[in-house]
């Protein structure tokens, strides 16, 4: 019996910390971090104030939770799609798809993470920098690296290589319209990246 109450708990903390990183990100994303409101986030979420400052004692605290929330469902949604095909190109292709499909269907976690990134807070970003190495991993050594020991790609550096797609990856990411639809396709982005690395 004390054990299901202990699963119970957890299970309610779980979710009461899921809706106060869901509203917080829609916050982050409308304001930025040092305009967003905690009493808003938290009465968005359907909480008090102080539960709010349970779980969460400061806004920055608040902040680097959402960076490792959703820098960990990105990761995870790409690696998940790129791994599961084995050519090289094809996985570059992935990437892409798979990366431009999660920002369109979190388009709001995306925003606030975008807003981050060309926000003023060194430590932020150098949060989001460090959540995001095993994308940054994946390109350099499951990509290009695999790549070029296959022939296909041109001998170049891998991991520098992987800073320059990552760096056209969000950028291209952040350039979305009004109904969340990113300017540029997939396709056009992996056609241009593979033209450059591609053996003629």
């Amino acid at each position: 019996m004390a054990r299901h109450q202990e699963d119970k708990k957890n299970s309610i903390m779980g979710e009461t910390r899921r809706k106060l990183i869901e509203a917080a990100a829609q916050e982050f994303s409308l304001q930025g971090f040092n305009k967003a409101n905690v009493n808003l986030i938290a009465e968005q979420a359907g909480f008090s104030i102080g539960t709010l400052y349970n779980y969460f004692p400061t806004k920055r605290e608040l902040m680097f939770a959402f960076i490792t929330d959703a820098s960990d469902q990105h990761v995870q949604f790409i690696q998940e799609k790129v791994l599961q095909v084995e050519l090289p190109a094809h996985r570059l292709e992935v990437f892409f798809e798979a990366g431009f499909a999660f920002i369109e269907q979190h388009i709001t976690l995306a925003k606030a993470i975008f807003n981050t990134l060309n926000g003023p807070d060194e430590e932020f970003k150098l949060k989001l920098f460090q959540a995001y190495q095993p994308l940054f991993q994946l390109l350099g050594k499951q990509i290009v690296g695999e790549g070029i020991a296959q022939e296909v790609f041109r001998p170049v550096d891998p991991m520098n290589t992987a800073n320059l797609i990552m760096l056209v990856y969000l950028g291209v990411g952040s350039q979305f319209n009004r109904e969340g639809k990113l300017w540029v396709q997939a396709e056009q982005v992996s056609e241009f990246i593979l033209n450059s690395l591609l053996k003629r």
